[in-house]
């Protein structure tokens, strides 16, 4: 079931898209970093998409991967999603 979970998939975004993004998410985990420097907390990180153009990035990516990734619609969605962070923990 988690065979197909390890597939390495494309997602095309402008570069401009990227480049926010980027810079949105490394704001983010800096921001959450100096609560929890040790790394493990549970603590939530929270992107603030308080830009347009950070939003539009956001919504550039969602639709990205809506567009590569099938199993968003499957019946199991939960179910993949539950194997998919059990694999992520494992990398880590």
């Amino acid at each position: 079931m988690e065979d197909h979970l390890s597939e390495t998939l494309s997602v095309q975004l402008s570069k401009a898209a990227c480049l926010v993004l980027f810079e949105l998410l490394t704001t983010s985990y800096e921001q959450w970093r100096k609560g929890n420097s040790d790394d493990s907390s549970a603590n939530p990180m929270l992107v603030n998409a308080a830009e347009r153009e950070q939003r539009i990035a956001l919504w550039q990516l969602e639709g990205a991967l809506e567009s590569t990734i099938p199993e968003i619609f499957a019946a199991n969605y939960a179910d993949l999603v539950n194997s998919s962070k059990r694999l992520l923990s494992k990398a880590t």
